[in-house]
């Protein structure tokens, strides 16, 4: 059982490792920082969010976000607006140039990842992201547990 264990835990770390290591070597090739890519990526996939939507989609601490964020802001592909439930709370928002910026950086990516996709197939993709959510779900309930 612990053998098995191990050897199950070996190899989740090792998959989980390169997935992010992918997504790292890609960011360095079009010459941006892991943190910048990952906030674009996830500005794209899900649209407007806050910065701690940002800290939590990517799980970078607040710092890196918000240096990122202002880098973005002052490079004009981005701009903070006011929220729509709470006026105090700013989300991040694409502008017309950070759009057509995050389209053109994300595009051979967002190719690979709908090939992939595609030749996995849906339904073990769905299992894949079954598989996932209910492993996170039970392990944050676990580490709260263990607190």
């Amino acid at each position: 059982m612990e053998q098995l264990f191990r050897k199950q835990q070996k190899d989740f770390s090792s998959v989980w490792s390169h997935t992010n290591i992918l997504y790292q070597k890609w960011a360095e090739h079009m010459r941006i920082s892991y943190a910048a890519f990952m906030t674009l990526y996830g500005l794209d996939v899900r649209g407007s969010m806050t910065q701690k939507n940002i800290c939590d989609f990517c799980g970078f601490t607040k710092q890196t976000v918000n240096g990122v964020v202002h880098d973005f802001v002052k490079q004009g592909y981005v701009s903070l607006e006011a929220g729509r439930r709470d006026r105090r709370e700013k989300l991040v928002v694409f502008t017309e140039k950070g759009e057509a910026y995050a389209k053109k950086l994300l595009a051979s990516l967002y190719q690979a990842e709908q090939y992939v996709f595609s030749t996995i197939g849906d339904e073990k993709i769905s299992q894949m992201i079954d598989t996932i959510d209910a492993f996170n779900t039970l392990l944050e309930k676990r580490l709260e547990e263990a607190k």
